[in-house]
């Protein structure tokens, strides 16, 4: 777009603003509800808002107050009702669009019918199932006999599948008469009825039986689906299922699948089933594209049916990937709204394109959106914990060569309904000694910012870090503690607790003590034991040192090996030992002159006595005398 055009579409929107500045007002939105203003409880619905070219701001009112609002830079919006509910959400609703300063006057009321609170009724035509084209028919809905006032209600014909109304009626009675004038190929089809209150909240019956109404020439249109979802990986094998009503005059068709821009039918089976299926196998990027289906008689007449709805087959692959991102961000309380928003890369710019978001776990898009320009907003409102997860988006053309972009990077939504709690562990573990250090780390999903350290009694412990250090710990640190985390920028949101880990500080214990003293003392000794009996020259001198080395190294020798040994003795000699009552300072020999006699010990190896020795008696063994003192 050249900057001549660009300037006169500012100076005509600025004109255009001017004129309805004096005019005061500006065109009245349409608004209108996906895929039906009849919604089953629990079920999702879109209510988009059109506004005059140029609007940049759209409102929701629900019962003449304001349910949400945003800005849009397309002249459409849209807002997601999810999981309606018979009591909120049956309701009357109205838009409008602003331009600058200006807004317009609200669009006509939409009244939200949601069924499933009330038993449902009773269908009938006044012909067969099958008649000519031209013909009248006429189609009657009762409402169940137990209703009380039913001057309070009003009647729906529904095409059966979607919902979508064809007449209402509000009639006095029980009973509203729905009239079919000349019907032709356009009014074959499946179809019920429900009956529901003509003031909010809207809640309706179930819907009644399906009357199925089929016109000569013209068989009904089959019902086409997929069951994986229609965002196929490169290399995936998919089936598209092709189902016919039942019609007592059909007996065997045959079902064919046509892919949109070919001629003759890419698959081709026939069966007496009521439904068959069409395997792509190994599906490639130029698979991408809308498929239909239809069945024909195996008959003379060989009559054939209109062309199901067609359906988006997308293979990613053939342009790049876009972006997603979340606008306020990935964490969203319970009730609030988020937007996803798909953005075409900068050096690509295909203004005919189409968006769609997928979540993953979800077979079908959630959805699209063709705004003309180089992104896409998806909202969320309301959003509960079953809206947590993972999402990306897809863009791709229309058109032949079909090409759809590989998926963006997936984009990871909480609802503070489903945040995970943290867990709390202890290092070394949670009984420690006192005097030791202690670290306490809380753990939760990535993208938490900041923690809470909270312990019974005593003040909360808050930081930017997931690992609480607790130095030298004493009894006082004793306790059950628990953690929390931040998910967002939000700084009064905090998740629930972790479970309590209750720390266990402990006082060094007296056996301890004694324990470690006993075994530095047994150490102690095993190293002289080992010192002394393995010392290669024996310890000489007095014999202090030969008994100091005889007590360290008897146990870990035999007892003969202990024994002391004189160069010159036998083997099998005695041994004596002269006891006194003082300690000679000469060696102990006995003399011959003491008139007294010496007492002494006869230590033999073989015998032990005691006697007293004459003087004048030699010994005739060697002897070896010991002075003991």
């Amino acid at each position: 777009m050249g900057p001549t055009v660009t300037f006169l579409i500012s100076i005509g929107l600025c004109l255009d603003w001017a004129v309805r500045a004096q005019m005061d007002t500006l065109p009245r939105p349409t608004l209108w509800a996906v895929p039906s203003p009849v919604v089953p409880k629990g079920a999702d619905v879109t209510l988009r808002c059109q506004g005059h070219l140029g609007s940049d701001r759209f409102q929701l009112w629900n019962d003449g107050e304001l349910r949400d609002e945003r800005n849009e830079s397309w002249q459409q919006a849209e807002f997601v009702l999810r999981n309606v509910d018979d009591q909120r959400d049956a309701r009357s609703y109205s838009c409008r669009s602003g331009q600058g300063p200006w807004w317009s006057e609200p669009s006509e009321a939409l009244a939200l019918v949601v069924t499933g609170a009330l038993p449902k009724p009773t269908v009938s035509t006044s012909h067969y199932y099958t008649v000519y084209p031209g013909t009248r028919v006429t189609i009657w809905c009762q409402m169940a006999q137990q209703m009380a006032s039913p001057q309070d209600y009003s009647f729906a014909l529904l095409e059966a599948k979607s919902l979508e109304p064809f007449q209402r009626q509000s009639p006095a009675g029980t009973q509203a008469v729905f009239l079919l004038l000349s019907v032709g190929a356009k009014d074959a089809g499946r179809y019920s009825c429900i009956y529901y209150k003509k003031t909010a909240p809207y809640r309706g019956s179930h819907p009644s039986e399906i009357l199925e109404l089929t016109v000569y020439g013209l068989l009904p249109r089959p019902t086409f689906w997929a069951q994986s979802g229609l965002v196929m990986a490169p290399g995936a094998n998919i089936t598209l299922w092709c189902s016919r009503p039942k019609l007592s005059s059909l007996k065997e068709v045959t079902f064919s699948l046509y892919k949109a821009g070919t001629q003759r039918p890419l698959q081709q089976q026939t069966s007496a089933d009521l439904w068959t299926g069409f395997l792509l196998p190994s599906v490639r990027l130029e698979d991408t594209g809308s498929y239909s289906c239809s069945y024909m008689e195996r008959t003379v007449s060989a009559k054939e049916s209109e062309p199901s709805e067609a359906l988006e087959l997308l293979v990613p692959g053939s342009l790049p990937r876009p972006s997603l991102s979340a606008l306020p961000g990935l964490v969203v309380e319970s009730g609030m709204h988020v937007t996803l928003q798909c953005w075409q890369p900068h050096q690509t710019f295909l203004s005919d394109v189409t968006f769609i978001l997928l979540k993953v776990g979800t077979p079908q898009p959630l959805q699209s959106q063709s705004p003309g320009g180089t992104s896409a907003a998806f909202p969320l409102l309301s959003v509960r914990a079953q809206d947590a997860g993972n999402y990306s988006c897809v863009y791709y053309r229309k058109m032949v060569p079909y090409q759809v972009s590989k998926p963006s990077q997936v984009l990871e939504i909480w609802v503070t309904d489903a945040l995970p709690k943290p867990s709390l562990s202890a290092w070394p573990g949670p009984e420690v000694v006192s005097g030791t250090n202690v670290t306490l780390l809380c753990q939760g999903p990535s993208w938490r910012t900041r923690f809470i350290l909270h312990k019974e009694g005593s003040p909360d412990t808050t930081q930017d870090e997931a690992q609480f250090l607790l130095t030298h710990v004493t009894s006082k640190h004793s306790g059950n503690y628990s953690c929390r985390y931040q998910p967002g920028t939000n700084s009064s949101l905090w998740t629930q607790p972790s479970d309590h880990l209750e720390i266990t500080v402990r006082e060094p214990s007296n056996t301890l003590l004694i324990t470690l003293s006993c075994v530095s003392s047994l150490l102690l000794c095993l190293f002289l034991l080992v010192f002394f009996c393995h010392r290669s020259t024996p310890l000489a001198g007095d014999l202090h040192g030969d008994s100091l080395r005889r007590f360290f190294c008897c146990s870990c020798h035999p007892w003969s090996a202990c024994l002391p040994r004189h160069p010159e003795a036998p083997r099998d000699e005695a041994l004596y030992t002269q006891v006194a009552e003082k300690t000679p300072t000469e060696p102990s020999v006995p003399m011959a002159e003491d008139p007294e006699g010496v007492t002494y010990a006869h230590l033999n190896i073989r015998t032990l006595n005691k006697r007293q020795a004459d003087p004048q008696e030699k010994s005739t063994e060697s002897t070896v005398y010991a002075s003991v003192s």
